[in-house]
């Protein structure tokens, strides 16, 4: 007789914050536009956003801490701090480059200044491959990777062509990035992504 594959709890309420935070990014961004509010008038909108971070941060703690010693929570213990620098960062750059207008190798370096975390990112969830003992797991978190770079690769290849051909507006390149984690974040609840 063959043995059922593990099941694992899935983590609502992390998915539920990160979808709250989402929203309420873009959200504060789309009001942001409507209302042509600029420069540092943006922060506040930013607020109901950032407390919906502060909420995917706890729940991300308590997961790890569930956990502990196992390679989700050293991976947690990674994005953690990765998450709080990548809020920092945007917000810097933000305000350096509107306040002070840098200009040569300052204006690149300030454009840059969220990209470690990001990056960091990327290189936690590799470690998470390499960490993880569980086989299982192993392949669940490939899996989700896989389902994350394909969903990314379909909206940008859609939306490129549909902007190539001038029927939508321009998206930043680093909206990959976003759609990478909007990927990660529907993995879970696809077939093949379910634990």
């Amino acid at each position: 007789m063959i043995a059922p594959e593990p099941t694992h709890p899935f983590p609502w309420r992390i998915c539920a914050a990160a979808a709250l935070f989402t929203l309420l990014m873009v959200a504060a961004a789309v009001a942001a536009n409507i209302f042509t509010i600029s420069g540092n008038g943006k922060l506040p909108l930013m607020v109901p956003g950032l407390l919906a971070l502060g909420w995917l941060i706890w729940e991300a703690m308590r997961l790890a801490r569930a956990v502990p010693g196992s390679a989700i929570a050293r991976y947690i213990g990674r994005v953690v701090p990765l998450m709080i620098a990548n809020v920092v960062t945007v917000v810097a750059a933000i305000t350096i480059q509107r306040e002070w207008h840098p200009a040569g190798v300052w204006a690149v370096l300030v454009a840059l200044l969220p990209a470690p975390p990001l990056i960091g990112f990327i290189w936690a969830m590799g470690r998470l491959l390499v960490e993880e003992s569980d086989e299982y797991l192993r392949m669940v978190h490939a899996r989700r990777a896989l389902i994350a770079a394909g969903f990314m690769l379909v909206i940008t290849t859609v939306w490129g062509l549909l902007e190539g051909s001038g029927l939508a507006p321009h998206a930043p390149a680093y909206a990959a990035f976003i759609l990478w984690n909007l990927g990660l974040l529907l993995a879970p609840i696809l077939p093949g992504g379910r634990a």
